[in-house]
């Protein structure tokens, strides 16, 4: 079995307060997700106040995780920014 033979998918809701901050968590992410390496693609998506991502990855699982731990990141630094200049 060659590494191009795996595929992986993960999925990762995340619930913000207000719709607006899940809108805008959304729109500060979405610029990452172009262009991908071959082998990832995630989708994005808004329901209500949830944001949804769907990740399909058939590089490894390093590559599967840094992706998921990107999207948290960024997230969290989405948010604090909107903290920040909120006040």
């Amino acid at each position: 079995m060659s590494k191009s033979d795996i595929s992986m998918e993960a999925e990762l809701v995340m619930h913000f307060e207000e719709e607006r901050i899940a809108e805008l968590v959304m729109k500060a992410l979405a610029p990452d997700n172009e262009p991908l390496p071959k082998g990832l693609s995630i989708e994005m998506r808004r329901e209500g106040n949830a944001v949804i991502f769907k990740i399909l990855c058939s590089r490894s699982v390093k590559s599967l995780l840094a992706t998921l731990d990107d999207i948290l990141a960024m997230s969290i630094l989405t948010l604090k920014c909107l903290k920040v200049t909120s006040k």
